[in-house]
C-alpha cells in the first residue's frame, strides 16, 4: 500500500535494508532503497574521504549533489571539481570517473535511477582505484546528457521561474525518470495528491513542516522524507529563514507544473497566496489534485 511507503529518516540514519559497509572508512547511508520507491530510484548519502559507491547496472543514470568537501568527476578528458552546492548528471552508458580529488572528506548525495537493488551496489575497498558510478562503460548512452551545474545555476526551462525554484535536472534531462529542484519553501503548499509521481525531499537548511496521513512531522537539516503517490500531504515552512530543500519527483514532471503555475500567474492564487481551486486548473494535466 502506498501509504505505508512514507519515510521520515534522521540525518545520520540509513534504511534498515542496508548497513554501512565495514571496515571501509566510507559511510554509505541509504536514504531510499529501490524497494522503498517501487523501483523509481535509490538515494544514497556518501560520507568520508572516498565517498563513491559503484553501481553494476549500465542502465542507471546517477545524479550527484555535493553537500560538503570536493568531488571530482572526469569526463571527456576534463576533470570537473564539484564543491558544495554543485551537482552533475552522469548518464547511463557514458564514460566517466567519480573520485575524491583531495584529502578533504566529502559528503554527497547520489540519486540512482532507476533504483538499484542491494546486490548491484557496493562500497569501494580502501586503496582501490576509484570506481565508476552508474555503469560508466562506454555504450549506448548520449554524452550530451552529461551535465555539471555550479552552485545556484539552473537548467534552462520553457519559461523563466523564480530563483526559489532552481531546476537542477529536468524531466527531459533524465529521459523522464525524475526531475530535481533546489527549492526554498517560503509559503504554505496546500494539501494535495500526486497521482503518479512519488515526491521525495532532502532538507539542506532550516526546518520543513510536513502534514501526512493526519499527522504533522518536522524535517530538519539532513533529514529525508519520502511522500508516496496517491496519499494527500501538505508542506509549509517551519523555520525563519524558510527551509531550502532538494525536491525530487519520480517520474519527472514537477518542474513542468512549476512552469505552468508561473505562466498562470495571478490566476493560480488569491491575495498572493496559492489557492487550491485555482491551482487545480493548472495541476490537473500534471497528475496533481489540490484539496479545495
Amino acid at each position: 500500500m502506498s501509504k505505508n511507503r512514507f519515510i521520515l529518516l534522521d540525518a545520520d540514519a540509513s534504511r534498515p535494508s542496508r548497513t554501512p559497509p565495514s571496515p571501509s572508512p566510507l559511510s554509505l547511508l541509504v536514504k531510499a532503497d529501490a524497494a522503498d520507491t517501487e523501483g523509481r530510484f535509490t538515494l544514497l548519502e556518501g560520507r568520508g574521504g572516498h565517498p563513491v559507491p559503484s553501481c553494476d547496472r549500465e542502465e542507471c543514470d546517477v545524479f550527484a549533489y555535493v553537500l560538503e568537501g570536493e568531488l571530482g568527476v572526469d569526463h571527456g578528458g576534463v576533470t570537473h571539481r564539484l564543491t558544495p552546492g554543485m551537482c552533475a548528471l552522469l548518464p547511463r552508458g557514458v564514460s566517466h570517473r567519480v573520485h575524491a580529488p583531495s584529502a578533504t572528506p566529502v559528503r554527497a548525495l547520489y540519486l540512482v535511477a532507476p533504483g538499484a537493488g542491494e546486490g548491484s551496489l557496493r562500497a569501494p575497498v580502501p586503496g582501490q582505484t576509484p570506481t565508476r558510478l552508474g555503469g560508466a562503460a562506454e555504450g549506448p548512452g548520449d554524452p550530451d546528457r552529461f551535465i555539471v551545474l555550479d552552485r545556484g545555476q539552473a537548467r534552462p526551462g520553457r519559461v523563466a521561474v523564480p530563483p526559489a525554484f532552481c531546476v537542477k535536472a529536468r524531466t527531459e534531462d533524465t529521459e523522464g525518470r525524475f526531475s530535481l529542484l533546489e527549492v526554498v519553501v517560503a509559503q504554505n503548499i496546500p494539501r494535495h495528491v500526486h497521482h503518479e509521481a512519488d515526491e521525495a525531499i532532502y532538507v539542506l537548511e532550516g526546518e520543513l513542516t510536513v502534514e501526512y496521513d493526519g499527522r504533522v512531522h518536522t524535517a530538519a537539516e539532513g533529514q529525508f522524507v519520502l511522500l508516496p503517490h496517491g496519499v494527500p500531504h501538505a508542506l509549509r515552512p517551519g523555520s525563519t529563514p524558510p527551509p531550502r530543500v532538494l525536491q525530487i519527483s519520480a517520474p519527472g514532471g514537477w518542474e513542468r507544473f512549476v512552469e505552468a503555475t508561473i505562466e498562470a500567474g495571478a490566476k493560480a492564487g488569491v491575495g498572493g497566496r496559492l489557492d487550491a481551486a485555482a491551482l487545480n486548473r493548472v495541476a490537473a494535466p500534471h497528475g496533481i489534485t489540490y484539496e479545495e
